[in-house]
Parts: structure tokens; C-alpha cells; sequence
């Protein structure tokens, strides 16, 4: 099978897992699941959005391990990782997480990290905190939080999370994973991203909620990113608008690159995987 844009649809890897120290972590256990394909010395972690898992990242682990070893963690909450044992854990938490499933992996090397939404919120977090830890950075689906939309802003942000998750991970998908691509997305692709979205864990998506709502990518993070970063948001973002989230992220890290592809939503690795994975070399390699 193929994706509409001829892109060989490939199998996913295994799911694996290792163990990690929860009691500094803050986990309620030690379980962390992740897929990975390819081999060293150069290392990709790709890091999810708020309603996905390592499964939306099948076609970069498929492409991009022909160059490195690429790893696409579940975040505590996802895909039989275990959760935070706080409601309202911080980004700082999970990117610390991040950092401790390289170390448990035997990553030592600084990655080329590539985040999509929430990830790309984590992953611009990470740069900050362990600079020495990331080579190179790709923000997709470019993600800010939601602290800058102000109390009432908020409010109905986490009020929408939990009245859409409610019913559980498969009438998640069923409902919003259309705000999700492009209008113009072929039914293909569109059932792609329900596949994804259906495994989600409402209480892990809910720790991931109320950690973005405390959050301001501009204020909190970007100025600190000192390593190359590439922030894509697709032309039809429904989630995170181009003009008003992704270019206005790009503009305030230092040096950062913004591309707002055409004809694209808000999952360009899903929606686009040859043009993304074609972006991500360009960036990484």
C-alpha cells in the first residue's frame, strides 16, 4: 500500500520498553514504551502530539533510519508508558523524562530532536533545559501552549480537552481528528490519523493538557534554544494557525527557519511524509 502523496506505507516497529527511575521522575511506575529503527552514532528522538503516540512518527522511523537510529517515545500517559503521578506535571518533567530514556537507551550523543505540537512544545522545552543534549531541532505543528490566551482562553481550552476525551481514545478520533489535516486531506490520510489519535489514554492526555495550559513557548523557552532549529507549520494548520503560532515561535528563537508548506494541516508527518521527511534531512543531515 501506498500513501496519496506514493509514499510506501511501511510497518511499524516492534513496541518496546525500558525502565526508567520513577521515584525521581515523578512517574507512578517505571514503564516507558517507545519504537525505534536504524542504527547509530547519529540519534533522531521524535516526540508526539497531545492526542498521538509513536505510531504517528511510521513513516520517519521508516525513512530516516536509513541515516540514524531513530527513536519515537510514548510520553508518560501514552501507549502503556506510566503516568506522572501529578495532574499538572510541568513541561520540565517530560523533558526530563526524554532525557532519562536516552540515558536508559544508551544515547550519550546530543540528537537531532523532531516534535510534533504538544512534542514540539516538549521539545522546545528540552532544548532549553539540556542545551548539550540536542544537535539540532524540528518544530511541527508548531505549538506555544496556552498561557498567552489569557484565563478565559485557557479555560475553554482544558474544558474542550476533557469534554473531547470523555468518551475515551476512540470517539476522540472519531470527533476531532479532522481538525487534524488539511480540509483538502484525502479519506486515506484522514483514517491514518484516527488510527493514531484512537489509542489515546484520556488521563494521559489530560496531564498533557494542563501541562501546555501553563505554558508560553515564546516567554518560557526560545530564547534559551541555541542550537539550529527548523519550525514547519502547514499553510491549513486548523490547530496552530501559521501566521498567528508557528511564525511568530520561528521569529523569537534565535536564527530559527519557518516554513509554511501549502496544502497542509497540522501533521505533516502524517499528512506529507515525503516532502516532511525530505525537510527533516535537509535540516538534520
Amino acid at each position: 500500500m501506498t500513501h496519496p502523496d506514493g509514499t510506501p506505507i511501511p510497518k511499524l516497529p516492534d513496541l518496546r520498553f525500558v525502565e526508567l527511575d520513577a521515584a525521581s521522575l515523578g512517574l507512578e511506575g517505571p514503564r516507558m514504551s517507545f519504537m525505534e529503527a536504524g542504527q547509530g552514532p547519529r540519534t533522531v528522538l521524535c516526540l508526539h502530539g497531545i492526542g498521538a503516540n509513536c505510531m504517528g512518527w511510521r513513516f520517519s522511523l521508516e525513512a530516516l533510519s536509513q541515516q540514524a537510529r531513530v527513536i519515537a517515545w510514548n510520553a508518560p500517559g501514552y501507549m502503556l508508558s506510566d503516568n506522572f503521578a501529578a495532574e499538572a506535571p510541568p513541561a520540565e518533567s517530560y523533558a526530563d523524562v526524554a532525557v532519562a530514556l536516552l540515558d536508559a537507551l544508551g544515547v550519550t550523543q546530543p540528537v537531532f530532536l523532531a516534535g510534533s505540537s504538544f512534542g514540539s512544545m516538549l521539545g522546545a522545552c528540552l532544548a532549553a533545559r539540556h542545551p548539550a543534549r540536542v544537535a539540532k531541532l524540528a518544530l511541527m505543528g508548531t505549538s506555544r501552549g496556552q498561557r498567552w490566551k489569557g484565563a478565559e482562553g485557557r479555560a475553554q481550552m482544558l474544558a474542550m480537552r476533557a469534554a473531547s476525551v470523555a468518551e475515551g481514545g476512540v470517539a476522540l478520533a472519531r470527533t476531532r481528528s479532522g481538525k487534524l489535516v488539511s480540509p483538502a486531506a484525502p479519506p486515506a490520510v484522514l483514517a491514518m490519523v484516527q488510527a493514531v489519535v484512537a489509542a489515546t489514554n484520556p488521563r494521559g492526555l489530560m496531564q498533557a493538557a494542563r501541562c501546555t495550559d501553563r505554558v508560553d513557548v515564546i516567554a518560557d523557552f526560545a530564547p534559551r534554544i541555541a542550537c539550529p532549529t527548523l519550525a514547519i507549520t502547514g499553510a491549513d494548520d486548523q490547530v496552530n494557525p501559521p501566521d498567528s503560532v508557528g511564525a511568530l515561535i520561528a521569529a523569537a528563537i534565535p536564527g530559527a527557519r519557518f516554513l509554511s508548506p501549502p496544502g497542509i494541516g497540522h501533521l505533516p508527518e502524517l499528512e506529507a511524509p515525503a516532502w516532511t521527511v525530505a525537510a527533516l534531512r535537509d535540516h538534520f543531515f
